[in-house]
């Protein structure tokens, strides 16, 4: 076992520290590579990430959705400031924003609100021929306000739903267009999953599993794209009339937008919380600037090559998996400060050793330390594998994965350009 090791480390000694330049050239190559497949990183926030495909619940929403025509909506409460519900100012912007919603949003196919819903009421009084052709609505002339308070107040089709008991406050249900064809792949590749977890999938229908899973990924990602936009875009419109009211947007299309957001933020606020640490640890300990450099690149290179990873095999990040940035940085700069501080001890034990030497002793002496924590530490990540709960599951795949990405380019990228710097003088131990 021992000959072995020393047979890999005068290999490693042959290829990294021999030929130092050619290492890091190769290795920036490989960082292009997989910087360009990180732009495919993604997050998101939908059933497709958050549920597994099995799931009795999401399989039985899907059946009622289908069977019932249930479209994806967003709901926009309404509730004015110091006027009536029903005043001509109130109904007058709430007219304005369903109308320039569904002018200005061509996916949007209906806006409901107070004023387009029947009022069953008042219908009582019409004649049977008025009624064809003239459903009666608050935006119907002549129409009695005061009766159809009372049906709003009263009515269990419209009480705490489309207004609420004080009838201060209304609602506006935007209803999206349905997209037909994703619907379609949707229920079609449903049908294999109930088969592939009851009897099993034969070789075609596995290669159709494949082929539908690609294709309803291509278009859950442009349904989301415009589904951001959509909001983005309600966001404005709604926004012109908060003088006169409090306006809030409502419903899962903006709860999965908002999470997204939200993913965002923490990454990049988190991010940069651990790199100002980092900064200051390495700073604080080391005082030497490539003792800062070289572990803050190792760590950036860990995480660029992740997330091409991630992008290669279309792996999402999700609201739980999102940290595993800020942990895979903490964790490879724990890698990067054993062997500073080890190749720090080999320097002041002999100052007069060849770089090499020093670098080959330190990795020599480092690696197995290392490689049984990182082991260790991605055995307590695997105990994710067996929750049942998709995206922690994911997240220990991700975290595993990691910790070896982490491991594997530290152990190559430090010591072949350390091997490119000049030698300086050891750190001065501080007196006690």
């Amino acid at each position: 076992m021992k000959k072995n090791f020393i047979r890999w480390i005068d290999l490693f000694d042959r290829i990294i520290l021999g030929h130092p330049l050619i290492t890091i050239i190769c290795f920036l190559c490989m960082i292009a590579f997989f910087g360009y497949h990180a732009r495919d990183f993604k997050i998101d926030a939908s059933a497709e990430t958050l549920l597994n495909e099995n799931d009795k619940d999401l399989l039985y929403w899907r059946t009622i959705c289908k069977r019932y025509g249930v479209k994806d909506f967003i709901v926009i409460t309404y509730k004015p400031y110091n006027i009536d519900l029903f005043s001509p100012q109130a109904l007058s912007d709430i007219s304005g924003i369903g109308n320039e919603i569904k002018n200005r949003i061509k996916s949007v196919e209906n806006v409901v609100s107070i004023l387009n819903v029947p009022l069953i009421e008042t219908a009582k009084r019409m004649h049977i021929k008025d009624l064809i052709n003239n459903i009666p609505t608050l935006e119907t002339p002549g129409i009695d306000i005061e009766l159809a308070k009372e049906e709003f107040k009263n009515s269990p089709l419209y009480k705490n739903l489309l207004v609420s008991p004080q009838l201060d406050a209304t609602a506006l249900q935007v209803i999206f267009k349905p997209n037909k064809k994703y619907d379609e792949l949707l229920d079609k590749r449903d049908k294999l999953v109930q088969k592939k977890y009851s009897e099993g999938l034969n070789k075609k229908e596995k290669e159709e599993y494949k082929r539908l899973s690609k294709k309803i990924r291509l278009y859950l990602d442009q349904i989301r794209d415009q589904r951001h936009k959509d909001i983005e875009t309600i966001r404005a419109i709604v926004s012109k009339y908060s003088k006169h009211a409090k306006i809030i947007l409502g419903g899962l299309p903006v709860i999965a937008d908002d999470l997204i957001r939200f993913i965002h933020n923490d990454l990049k606020v988190f991010g940069l919380g651990v790199f100002i640490f980092m900064l200051l640890a390495l700073g604080f300990s080391f005082r030497k600037p490539r003792w800062i450099i070289l572990p803050m690149l190792c760590c950036g290179f860990s995480v660029i090559v992740m997330m091409g990873i991630l992008g290669i095999f279309d792996w999402e990040v999700t609201v739980i998996s999102s940290n595993f940035i800020s942990l895979q940085l903490i964790l490879t700069m724990a890698i990067a400060i054993h062997l500073i501080v080890r190749y720090e001890e080999f320097h002041s034990q002999d100052p007069e050793m060849p770089n090499r030497t020093l670098i080959r002793n330190t990795i020599q002496d480092k690696f197995t330390p290392c490689l049984y924590t990182t082991l260790t530490t991605i055995a307590g990540f695997s105990s994710l594998l067996l929750c049942n709960i998709k995206p922690v599951r994911t997240f220990g795949w991700m975290m595993s994965a990691g910790l070896m990405v982490s491991l594997i380019l530290t152990f190559i990228f430090f010591p072949a350009e350390v091997m490119l710097l000049r030698k300086v003088p050891p750190l001065e131990k501080k007196k006690t």
